[in-house]
């Protein structure tokens, strides 16, 4: 089978790759390895790539509107500094439950952190999706997810999507300028045999691209909720998409390998690598958060 939208493998071997991220400041595609406890570099000019490991699980990383890093860990949210990623702590007050841990982020338009929290076992409705920055306190902003994932927002900054991936629904709100989602309703429901919808992102024809767990490949709907692509790749848990390149014209997709047997991963080796697509649409350049 020809996967000819494949550009690049990067073999990481993640057990539970996540979180991709481009940073256009350093010209660099960073990931994580939740359950290993490593964050990924990933030099876009030098095509060469760095391992850092960290005292616990690191959920995501992002950028300041100074430039300065930060990132969600199992618990609590920090800076890491630019050079040798060492962590200070930012905000540790969440409340959540014992079993409860981070999972995905994403910056609006105008720099609100968005993050949601999940049930490690995956069984209860314990985790919720919150908001940090421009200066306003935390607030947790919507509840009852086992597994909150995405999010993503549109190009116009208007809407705001955010998945629960037990029940394999991706959720639309619309969102202001303040960071305040409203009006909570179905987008999508994946169907039986497409997986569950997990990672996310924006393209700037504003079609949104989703991961699909156990669904191998990532799914490309219009604004409408139509899906209007599908691109397969050979592996089956993929977890997150984001763009990068000069010109945000290629897709980096990581997934996992976590949970897949034996003879599972000698069908799928490439499981838990970091695959770099090249789908024929560009994307829109992330907002740096405005803590």
């Amino acid at each position: 089978m020809a996967f000819n939208t494949i550009k690049m493998i990067i073999p990481c071997q993640c057990l539970l790759g996540e979180g991709p991220y481009f940073s256009r400041t350093y010209n660099c595609l960073f990931w994580v390895d939740i359950l290993s406890n490593v964050l990924y570099r990933f030099d876009w000019t030098q095509q060469t790539v760095q391992t850092f490991q960290m005292p616990e699980p690191i959920c995501w990383l992002m950028e300041t509107q100074d430039q300065q890093f930060i990132a969600g860990f199992e618990s609590a949210i920090y800076y890491l500094d630019n050079q040798t990623l060492q962590r200070t702590s930012l905000h540790c007050q969440l409340n959540e439950p014992e079993g409860n841990r981070f999972n995905d982020a994403k910056a609006d338009r105008n720099g609100n952190l968005f993050f949601g929290t999940m049930d490690k076992l995956e069984q209860q409705s314990s985790g919720s999706l919150y908001r940090l920055g421009n200066g306003n306190s935390l607030q947790k902003v919507d509840t009852n997810y086992v597994i909150s994932n995405g999010p993503a927002i549109s190009k116009n900054g208007r809407t705001l999507y955010s998945t629960e991936s037990s029940s394999k629904t991706i959720y639309q709100f619309d969102l202001d300028e303040r960071g305040r989602i409203t009006n909570k309703r179905v987008f999508v429901k994946f169907e039986n045999g497409m997986g569950y919808p997990d990672g996310m992102t924006v393209d700037s024809e504003d079609h949104l691209w989703v991961a699909a767990w156990d669904g191998f490949g990532v799914y490309r709907f219009t604004p409408l909720g139509e899906q209007i692509q599908f691109i397969e790749l050979p592996v089956p848990r993929i977890t997150s998409v984001t763009f990068v390149g000069e010109s945000l014209e290629y897709l980096a997709v990581t997934s996992a390998k976590v949970g897949l047997d034996e003879d599972t991963l000698k069908k799928y080796e490439y499981s838990g690598s970091v695959f770099i697509l090249k789908p024929n649409v560009h994307g829109v350049s992330e907002t740096p958060v405005v803590i």
